[in-house]
């Protein structure tokens, strides 16, 4: 049997807990970024499933809507009473946000200082308008929302009553708000034919 010297098994010991630190650094990098730079779904989503099994709401997520060869639109979730549709979009955005609805960029504050971001609210907008037309349904039924993390501030003027923004922690209360609407209940055909067009364009990978 070879035997290391005990230069070698320093070596040898090094170079494993050298190994080790490296997966921990790549780790906690990769977590972080992912965590920075992708959405806030998976909360949002628990959030929204809780709502839909206490209010017999139908919850659907994760479409992407093919619009043309070079364009698509991924809409988060799919929330509907038998009032409205409600179609959501969730950003993960850290610091202040300002601008008007109308604007098609928003500026951000952030701990980098300030930059232009794609407004979210016109993305949102952009999505329930194509809904409605590939749909043939009337824009009334549907209302758009869009959530921020608990920790982003926002200041989004002249925002049409059709649509909302909030933090994640007030999603709730603007579900609440939007059902509370005094509103005819639609047939449940319309729900029906609605998410048979949805599922036939959603994209598949």
């Amino acid at each position: 049997m070879l035997l290391l010297t005990i230069g070698q098994n320093i070596y040898l010991l090094c170079a494993i807990i050298g190994a080790l630190l490296l997966i921990v650094l790549v780790t906690v990098f990769l977590k972080k970024n992912f965590f920075n730079e992708k959405n806030i779904e998976k909360p949002v989503y628990k959030k929204l499933y809780h709502l839909a099994n206490l209010n017999d709401y139908l919850l659907l997520n994760n479409y992407k809507l093919t619009i043309s060869e070079k364009t698509s639109l991924v809409l988060n979730h799919v929330l509907i009473s038998n009032k409205f549709i409600i179609l959501i979009n969730d950003f993960n955005y850290s610091g202040v946000i300002s601008g008007s609805y109308s604007d098609e960029q928003l500026l951000l504050h952030d701990k980098k200082g300030e930059r232009l971001i794609l407004n979210p609210l016109t993305y949102n907008r952009n999505i329930l308008k194509r809904v409605a037309l590939l749909n043939d349904l009337d824009t009334s039924f549907l209302k758009g929302v869009v959530v921020f993390a608990n920790n982003t501030l926002f200041d989004i003027k002249e925002i049409p009553s059709q649509y909302y923004v909030c933090q994640k922690k007030d999603l709730a209360s603007i579900i609440k708000e939007i059902d509370s609407i005094d509103v005819k209940p639609f047939k449940e055909d319309t729900v029906e034919r609605f998410i048979a067009k949805l599922d036939s364009l959603n994209a598949k990978e």
